[in-house]
């Protein structure tokens, strides 16, 4: 790193962006565009262009097919890169290796899976070898399993960065009053979930709510419309210059940024938020966003994944029910429910930690500090972050 300007790089952040809202919903504020703007907040000099997902990159439509148009000879101390979803071609990949010496691929889901998750998604079994190749034209990663850290690292081509989710400082709430008596579970019935949410020692304590309020806004049509009308206009030939580029981020960052505030709003409807077993092995961005909000959050652990537990601290921080008991699930629930002080203290310890450990500010500091010196933080303590 040496000879780079790291007090305030110069980025290229390249982040996955959809062209309707019913998928965009599903990607965490914090982890892409919130990333981004934090990386600005920083000081770093970031210039942010999206990746549509499912829009050929070469299309006139998709900010991307005009990137090498919008750089010319630029040149960056950094590269950041979505690396599962967004789908580069070898030589779009060997280009942007040619622009920094440090290249960071961010990924944002687990590369390999319990087998019934194979049973119910065949797609998945080539998702980390697809991974793979495009992270060998990166330097760096940060991947959000912590097994995945492992075995990237181990196999030494590339350094590998353990990356705990995260929420805005600004973000994170006192606990305000409940209004309704039920836990809630946001999120996709897939698999197994289906079942909890069905069963019997849940029913009337775990709800599944409805759609999010921002969905009694204009913000979701507002979205569409944005994407659809810089798609049309791109392929109408409007410019495709840094400056209309930064316009249409401006409008972008705002929308995510107020529906991300009436998300938060969505998890303090019931009187804890639930994490049901997941295909994803770690703890969810929900996780975070619900501790953010202010609401005891109730989560099984994570089999084999020993840093991802030892996050936050059962019965202080959160708590923890076994994943294959949806009677225990109720029964914790029924604990937030009547005992006051347990649902106090897990709000206001979970809210100190986030603020101490989990803010977006803390995390690209610290990702900043480790592609510098190497040294990976250690997420579950202060003192060696």
């Amino acid at each position: 790193m040496n000879g780079l300007n790291m007090a305030s790089p110069r980025i290229l952040f390249i982040f996955i962006e959809f062209a309707d809202w019913r998928l965009a919903r599903s990607t965490s504020y914090p982890t892409l565009v919130g990333l981004q703007h934090t990386l600005r907040q920083s000081g770093a000099d970031v210039f942010s262009v999206p990746c549509l997902f499912r829009m050929d990159n070469n299309s006139r439509g998709n900010w991307l097919s005009r990137l090498q148009e919008m750089v010319g000879e630029r040149k960056y101390d950094q590269v950041w890169i979505e690396a599962v979803h967004s789908d580069y071609d070898e030589q779009f990949l060997s280009w942007v290796a040619s622009l920094a010496p440090v290249r960071l691929g961010m990924v944002m889901e687990s590369l390999q899976y319990e087998p019934y998750v194979y049973d119910l998604q065949p797609n998945l079994r080539e998702r980390k070898e697809r991974v793979l190749r495009r992270l060998a034209y990166m330097t760096h990663t940060l991947m959000v399993d912590e097994v995945d850290v492992s075995d990237v690292n181990q196999d030494g081509n590339i350094k590998a960065m353990w990356w705990p989710q995260t929420a805005p400082r600004a973000s994170i709430q006192d606990a305000p009053s409940v209004p309704n008596p039920y836990a809630v579970f946001y999120g996709v019935p897939y698999g197994k979930r289906g079942g909890w949410l069905r069963h019997p020692a849940l029913a009337g304590l775990l709800v599944q709510p409805g759609p999010s309020l921002e969905y009694q806004t204009p913000y979701p049509a507002l979205f569409d419309r944005l994407q659809q009308m810089t798609a049309q206009a791109l392929e109408d030939g409007l410019p495709a210059s840094p400056h209309m580029l930064q316009r249409y981020m401006d409008v972008l960052l705002s929308l995510r940024q107020n529906i991300f505030g009436l998300w938060l709003r969505s998890l303090q409807q019931g009187t804890a938020v639930v994490n049901l077993p997941s295909m994803f092995q770690g703890f969810p961005s929900r996780i975070y966003e619900g501790m953010a909000a202010g609401r005891p959050i109730i989560s099984c652990s994570v089999p084999g994944r020993p840093r991802t537990n030892t996050l936050f601290a059962d019965e202080q921080d959160i708590l923890l029910y076994d994943p294959d008991s949806p009677e225990h699930l109720a029964h914790q629930i029924r604990r937030v429910q009547t005992d006051k002080a347990l649902a106090a203290r897990l709000v206001r310890n979970a809210g100190e930690k986030m603020r101490a450990l989990h803010t977006t500010e803390f995390r690209v500091a610290q990702i900043l500090r480790w592609m510098e010196d190497g040294v990976e933080p250690d997420f579950s303590r202060l003192t060696s972050a």
